[in-house]
Protein backbone atom coordinates (compact mmCIF):
# COMPACT_ATOMS: atom_id res chain seq x y z
CA UNK A 1 0.00 0.00 0.00
CA UNK A 2 1.24 3.37 -0.66
CA UNK A 3 1.69 5.68 2.60
CA UNK A 4 0.09 9.04 2.49
CA UNK A 5 2.28 11.63 2.82
CA UNK A 6 1.09 15.29 4.93
CA UNK A 7 1.69 18.78 3.80
CA UNK A 8 2.03 17.69 0.45
CA UNK A 9 5.55 16.32 0.72
CA UNK A 10 7.44 14.89 -1.97
CA UNK A 11 8.54 11.94 -0.16
CA UNK A 12 8.76 9.76 2.39
CA UNK A 13 12.89 11.28 2.92
CA UNK A 14 11.87 14.99 2.75
CA UNK A 15 8.99 13.93 5.37
CA UNK A 16 11.75 12.39 7.78
CA UNK A 17 14.19 15.22 7.21
CA UNK A 18 11.28 17.59 7.72
CA UNK A 19 9.66 16.41 10.84
CA UNK A 20 12.97 16.16 12.75
CA UNK A 21 14.29 19.68 11.55
CA UNK A 22 10.64 20.70 13.29
CA UNK A 23 11.55 18.32 16.46
CA UNK A 24 15.20 20.09 16.47
CA UNK A 25 13.39 23.19 16.53
CA UNK A 26 10.99 22.87 19.07
CA UNK A 27 13.60 21.18 21.25
CA UNK A 28 15.66 24.52 21.18
CA UNK A 29 12.48 26.73 21.42
CA UNK A 30 11.86 24.38 25.08
CA UNK A 31 15.43 25.18 26.31
CA UNK A 32 15.18 28.80 25.56
CA UNK A 33 12.07 29.07 27.25
CA UNK A 34 14.09 27.15 30.38
CA UNK A 35 16.33 29.86 29.95
CA UNK A 36 13.90 32.57 30.19
CA UNK A 37 12.29 31.11 33.19
CA UNK A 38 15.56 30.74 35.05
CA UNK A 39 16.82 34.64 33.89
CA UNK A 40 13.77 35.73 35.23
CA UNK A 41 14.42 34.18 38.47
CA UNK A 42 17.99 35.64 38.61
CA UNK A 43 17.16 39.11 37.17
CA UNK A 44 16.53 40.54 40.73
CA UNK A 45 19.92 38.88 42.47
CA UNK A 46 21.99 40.08 39.11
CA UNK A 47 20.65 43.42 39.23
CA UNK A 48 21.53 43.36 43.55
CA UNK A 49 25.13 42.43 43.27
CA UNK A 50 25.96 43.29 39.63
CA UNK A 51 26.92 46.97 40.33
CA UNK A 52 29.28 45.71 42.96
CA UNK A 53 30.59 42.73 40.83
CA UNK A 54 31.85 45.12 37.74
CA UNK A 55 33.50 47.24 40.37
CA UNK A 56 35.24 44.85 41.63
CA UNK A 57 36.31 43.91 38.79
CA UNK A 58 37.10 47.15 37.46
CA UNK A 59 39.65 47.32 40.56
CA UNK A 60 41.36 44.56 40.09
CA UNK A 61 41.73 45.58 36.41
CA UNK A 62 42.92 49.74 37.19
CA UNK A 63 43.70 49.47 41.07
CA UNK A 64 41.54 50.92 44.37
CA UNK A 65 39.86 54.33 42.73
CA UNK A 66 37.95 54.23 46.08
CA UNK A 67 40.38 55.46 48.54
CA UNK A 68 43.17 56.89 45.74
CA UNK A 69 44.02 60.56 46.20
CA UNK A 70 42.75 62.66 42.87
CA UNK A 71 46.66 62.80 41.91
CA UNK A 72 46.66 58.62 42.03
CA UNK A 73 43.50 58.52 40.31
CA UNK A 74 44.37 60.71 37.09
CA UNK A 75 47.79 58.71 37.09
CA UNK A 76 45.38 55.16 37.09
CA UNK A 77 43.07 56.29 34.51
CA UNK A 78 44.05 58.62 32.11
CA UNK A 79 41.94 58.50 29.47
CA UNK A 80 39.18 59.01 31.80
CA UNK A 81 40.48 61.94 33.45
CA UNK A 82 41.27 63.40 29.55
CA UNK A 83 37.92 62.78 28.64
CA UNK A 84 36.18 64.30 31.25
CA UNK A 85 38.63 67.18 31.34
CA UNK A 86 38.40 68.05 27.59
CA UNK A 87 34.24 68.03 28.17
CA UNK A 88 34.87 70.18 30.85
CA UNK A 89 37.30 72.75 28.69
CA UNK A 90 34.58 71.94 25.73
CA UNK A 91 31.19 72.32 26.89
CA UNK A 92 31.52 73.06 31.10
CA UNK A 93 30.81 76.76 30.91
CA UNK A 94 27.68 76.02 29.13
CA UNK A 95 25.95 74.19 31.39
CA UNK A 96 27.08 76.40 34.54
CA UNK A 97 28.87 73.28 36.50
CA UNK A 98 30.72 74.72 39.63
CA UNK A 99 32.11 72.57 42.64
CA UNK A 100 28.39 73.13 44.27
CA UNK A 101 26.54 71.14 41.28
CA UNK A 102 24.35 68.52 42.41
CA UNK A 103 25.59 64.80 41.56
CA UNK A 104 23.04 64.24 39.30
CA UNK A 105 23.52 67.61 37.40
CA UNK A 106 26.72 66.41 36.50
CA UNK A 107 26.09 63.22 35.41
CA UNK A 108 23.25 64.79 33.10
CA UNK A 109 26.49 66.88 31.87
CA UNK A 110 28.48 63.30 31.09
CA UNK A 111 25.35 61.57 29.76
CA UNK A 112 24.83 64.12 27.32
CA UNK A 113 27.23 66.35 26.17
CA UNK A 114 30.26 63.68 27.53
CA UNK A 115 29.02 60.71 25.95
CA UNK A 116 26.95 62.04 22.91
CA UNK A 117 29.18 64.82 21.59
CA UNK A 118 32.73 63.95 23.01
CA UNK A 119 32.55 60.06 22.11
CA UNK A 120 29.89 58.96 19.99
CA UNK A 121 30.01 61.88 17.78
CA UNK A 122 32.88 63.37 18.21
CA UNK A 123 35.88 63.53 15.20
CA UNK A 124 38.32 63.89 17.47
CA UNK A 125 40.77 61.18 18.36
CA UNK A 126 40.34 60.72 22.10
CA UNK A 127 41.39 57.10 23.87
CA UNK A 128 37.93 55.23 25.12
CA UNK A 129 37.51 55.81 28.57
CA UNK A 130 38.26 53.12 30.63
CA UNK A 131 35.20 53.07 32.69
CA UNK A 132 33.42 52.26 28.95
CA UNK A 133 36.18 49.70 27.95
CA UNK A 134 33.92 46.91 28.18
CA UNK A 135 31.42 48.83 25.67
CA UNK A 136 33.84 49.42 23.08
CA UNK A 137 31.77 46.89 20.67
CA UNK A 138 28.24 48.72 21.67
CA UNK A 139 29.45 51.84 21.40
CA UNK A 140 30.91 50.98 17.56
CA UNK A 141 27.91 49.74 17.01
CA UNK A 142 26.08 52.79 18.25
CA UNK A 143 27.61 55.32 15.61
CA UNK A 144 27.39 52.57 12.88
CA UNK A 145 23.74 52.38 13.25
CA UNK A 146 23.40 56.30 13.88
CA UNK A 147 25.11 56.82 10.82
CA UNK A 148 23.08 55.11 8.75
CA UNK A 149 19.92 56.46 10.21
CA UNK A 150 21.46 59.84 9.55
CA UNK A 151 22.04 59.29 5.71
CA UNK A 152 19.18 57.15 5.18
CA UNK A 153 16.42 60.10 6.59
CA UNK A 154 18.45 63.14 4.58
CA UNK A 155 18.25 60.47 0.93
CA UNK A 156 14.25 59.82 1.90
CA UNK A 157 14.20 63.56 2.63
CA UNK A 158 15.71 64.17 -1.08
CA UNK A 159 13.11 61.45 -2.49
CA UNK A 160 10.21 63.25 -1.34
CA UNK A 161 11.56 66.58 -2.24
CA UNK A 162 12.43 65.61 -5.61
CA UNK A 163 9.15 63.48 -6.34
CA UNK A 164 7.24 66.38 -4.56
CA UNK A 165 5.50 63.15 -2.61
CA UNK A 166 5.60 65.17 0.66
CA UNK A 167 7.77 63.82 3.95
CA UNK A 168 4.19 62.55 5.50
CA UNK A 169 4.90 59.33 3.54
CA UNK A 170 8.14 58.82 5.67
CA UNK A 171 6.77 60.33 8.83
CA UNK A 172 3.51 57.78 8.82
CA UNK A 173 3.72 54.75 11.14
CA UNK A 174 1.57 53.12 8.04
CA UNK A 175 3.10 52.58 4.75
CA UNK A 176 3.02 50.52 2.04
CA UNK A 177 4.66 47.15 1.73
CA UNK A 178 6.69 48.47 -1.50
CA UNK A 179 8.31 51.19 1.01
CA UNK A 180 9.20 49.18 3.48
CA UNK A 181 10.48 46.80 1.04
CA UNK A 182 12.91 49.39 -0.68
CA UNK A 183 13.61 50.72 2.80
CA UNK A 184 15.08 47.65 3.84
CA UNK A 185 16.66 47.32 0.91
CA UNK A 186 18.68 50.70 1.57
CA UNK A 187 19.74 50.18 4.87
CA UNK A 188 21.02 46.51 3.77
CA UNK A 189 23.41 49.25 1.43
CA UNK A 190 23.85 51.22 4.00
CA UNK A 191 25.37 48.76 6.93
CA UNK A 192 26.99 46.88 4.11
CA UNK A 193 31.26 46.71 4.28
CA UNK A 194 32.73 48.13 1.12
CA UNK A 195 36.22 48.18 0.16
CA UNK A 196 36.15 50.84 -2.87
CA UNK A 197 34.43 53.78 -2.98
CA UNK A 198 32.99 53.87 -6.24
CA UNK A 199 31.12 50.74 -4.70
CA UNK A 200 29.48 52.14 -2.07
CA UNK A 201 28.42 55.12 -4.04
CA UNK A 202 27.10 53.13 -6.51
CA UNK A 203 24.75 50.50 -4.58
CA UNK A 204 23.44 53.32 -2.04
CA UNK A 205 22.58 55.28 -5.70
CA UNK A 206 20.48 52.06 -6.44
CA UNK A 207 18.81 51.56 -3.52
CA UNK A 208 17.53 55.18 -3.10
CA UNK A 209 16.56 54.93 -6.72
CA UNK A 210 14.25 52.15 -5.53
CA UNK A 211 13.35 54.05 -2.51
CA UNK A 212 12.02 57.24 -4.80
CA UNK A 213 10.32 54.88 -7.18
CA UNK A 214 8.34 53.39 -4.16
CA UNK A 215 7.40 56.48 -2.78
CA UNK A 216 6.50 58.00 -5.79
CA UNK A 217 4.83 54.49 -7.08
CA UNK A 218 6.29 55.61 -10.84
CA UNK A 219 9.61 55.16 -12.65
CA UNK A 220 11.86 58.61 -12.33
CA UNK A 221 12.39 61.13 -14.99
CA UNK A 222 16.00 61.14 -16.31
CA UNK A 223 16.02 64.99 -15.03
CA UNK A 224 14.68 63.52 -11.29
CA UNK A 225 17.58 60.45 -11.12
CA UNK A 226 19.93 62.94 -12.40
CA UNK A 227 18.88 65.57 -9.77
CA UNK A 228 18.32 62.44 -6.59
CA UNK A 229 22.00 61.08 -7.57
CA UNK A 230 23.91 64.38 -7.57
CA UNK A 231 22.28 64.67 -3.88
CA UNK A 232 23.18 61.25 -3.28
CA UNK A 233 26.70 61.59 -4.03
CA UNK A 234 26.69 65.15 -1.95
CA UNK A 235 25.30 62.87 1.11
CA UNK A 236 27.74 60.34 1.03
CA UNK A 237 30.98 62.63 0.55
CA UNK A 238 29.78 64.76 3.60
CA UNK A 239 29.01 67.80 1.67
CA UNK A 240 24.88 67.80 2.38
CA UNK A 241 23.25 70.90 4.26
CA UNK A 242 20.38 68.38 4.75
CA UNK A 243 22.81 65.93 6.33
CA UNK A 244 24.05 68.34 8.65
CA UNK A 245 20.82 69.11 9.69
CA UNK A 246 19.91 65.59 10.30
CA UNK A 247 23.25 64.88 11.86
CA UNK A 248 22.61 67.60 14.32
CA UNK A 249 19.21 66.55 15.36
CA UNK A 250 19.92 62.88 15.30
CA UNK A 251 22.53 64.44 18.24
CA UNK A 252 19.78 65.67 20.02
CA UNK A 253 17.81 62.61 20.13
CA UNK A 254 21.02 60.55 21.79
CA UNK A 255 21.33 63.14 24.10
CA UNK A 256 17.30 63.16 25.11
CA UNK A 257 17.81 59.34 25.25
CA UNK A 258 21.13 59.02 27.17
CA UNK A 259 19.68 61.78 29.93
CA UNK A 260 16.12 60.21 30.13
CA UNK A 261 14.86 59.23 33.71
CA UNK A 262 12.05 56.73 34.21
CA UNK A 263 9.21 58.05 36.18
CA UNK A 264 8.79 54.55 37.50
CA UNK A 265 11.71 55.45 39.96
CA UNK A 266 8.85 57.11 42.19
CA UNK A 267 7.41 53.79 42.70
CA UNK A 268 10.75 52.21 43.97
CA UNK A 269 11.23 49.90 41.01
CA UNK A 270 14.56 49.73 39.73
CA UNK A 271 15.61 46.43 39.30
CA UNK A 272 14.58 44.61 35.98
CA UNK A 273 11.88 42.32 36.85
CA UNK A 274 12.47 39.74 33.91
CA UNK A 275 15.32 39.35 31.82
CA UNK A 276 15.04 37.11 28.31
CA UNK A 277 16.73 35.51 25.67
CA UNK A 278 16.80 36.52 22.15
CA UNK A 279 13.38 34.98 21.56
CA UNK A 280 11.07 36.78 20.03
CA UNK A 281 7.35 36.20 21.78
CA UNK A 282 3.86 36.98 20.60
CA UNK A 283 2.28 39.50 22.77
CA UNK A 284 -0.89 41.11 23.25
CA UNK A 285 -1.24 45.14 23.90
CA UNK A 286 -2.08 44.59 27.06
CA UNK A 287 1.35 42.47 27.75
CA UNK A 288 3.50 45.69 27.79
CA UNK A 289 2.45 47.28 30.94
CA UNK A 290 3.23 45.07 34.42
CA UNK A 291 0.81 43.29 36.26
CA UNK A 292 0.54 46.76 38.51
CA UNK A 293 -0.35 48.40 35.51
CA UNK A 294 3.58 50.16 35.34
CA UNK A 295 4.58 50.29 32.14
CA UNK A 296 8.55 48.46 32.82
CA UNK A 297 11.10 51.27 32.65
CA UNK A 298 12.24 49.58 28.49
CA UNK A 299 9.02 50.13 27.31
CA UNK A 300 8.34 53.62 28.94
CA UNK A 301 11.98 54.88 27.11
CA UNK A 302 10.59 53.28 23.54
CA UNK A 303 7.31 55.02 24.42
CA UNK A 304 9.36 58.61 25.22
CA UNK A 305 11.90 58.11 22.35
CA UNK A 306 9.54 57.18 19.72
CA UNK A 307 7.71 60.63 20.50
CA UNK A 308 11.25 62.87 20.55
CA UNK A 309 11.96 60.78 17.32
CA UNK A 310 8.81 62.09 15.52
CA UNK A 311 9.01 65.60 16.90
CA UNK A 312 12.96 65.80 15.24
CA UNK A 313 11.50 64.03 11.51
CA UNK A 314 13.85 61.39 12.38
CA UNK A 315 10.51 59.35 12.22
CA UNK A 316 11.58 57.17 8.87
CA UNK A 317 13.76 55.03 10.28
CA UNK A 318 12.67 55.97 13.93
CA UNK A 319 12.91 52.16 14.89
CA UNK A 320 16.30 51.53 14.50
CA UNK A 321 17.08 54.70 15.83
CA UNK A 322 15.08 54.03 19.12
CA UNK A 323 17.24 50.83 19.39
CA UNK A 324 20.43 51.82 19.49
CA UNK A 325 19.32 55.22 21.57
CA UNK A 326 18.49 52.45 24.42
CA UNK A 327 21.75 51.07 24.41
CA UNK A 328 23.06 54.33 24.17
CA UNK A 329 21.24 54.90 27.74
CA UNK A 330 22.14 51.73 29.17
CA UNK A 331 25.87 52.25 28.34
CA UNK A 332 26.74 55.49 29.57
CA UNK A 333 24.01 55.12 33.01
CA UNK A 334 25.52 52.05 33.69
CA UNK A 335 28.76 53.96 33.79
CA UNK A 336 27.63 56.57 35.60
CA UNK A 337 25.93 54.33 38.00
CA UNK A 338 28.84 52.06 38.51
CA UNK A 339 31.51 55.33 39.15
CA UNK A 340 29.62 58.24 39.45
CA UNK A 341 30.54 59.11 42.55
CA UNK A 342 34.17 57.72 42.64
CA UNK A 343 35.52 58.33 39.88
CA UNK A 344 33.81 61.12 37.50
CA UNK A 345 32.25 63.31 40.34
CA UNK A 346 36.16 63.30 41.56
CA UNK A 347 37.41 64.26 38.33
CA UNK A 348 34.35 67.01 37.71
CA UNK A 349 35.75 68.56 40.93
CA UNK A 350 39.24 68.51 39.78
CA UNK A 351 38.31 70.49 36.39
CA UNK A 352 36.38 73.44 38.43
CA UNK A 353 38.99 73.53 41.42
CA UNK A 354 41.49 73.81 38.52
CA UNK A 355 43.36 70.72 39.33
Amino acid sequence: DTLLIPYGIDSEELFAVASIAFILHKAELCQMDVSNYKLSQAAPLLHHVGHEYERKNFQRMHGDYSSSSIADLQHMLPSTWNWVKQMQTLFGNSENLTTQSKLEQKMDFLKGKGFVDGILFTRSQLALPEILSLDADSINHIRSEARCCVIASALALHACNITKVGTSLISSSVMSDEIIHARKILASALRRKYFEQADLESNIIEAIGTLTKALAERDLAAEEYATLKSHALAVIRGNDPVLKLLDNRVQSFFRFACKWKSENTSFGISAPLEMKTGRSIMKTEDDTSLSNGIKSTKEEFLLAAKREASRLGLAFFGSELIEVGNEARVVISLACTNYGRDILDRFLRATTEGG
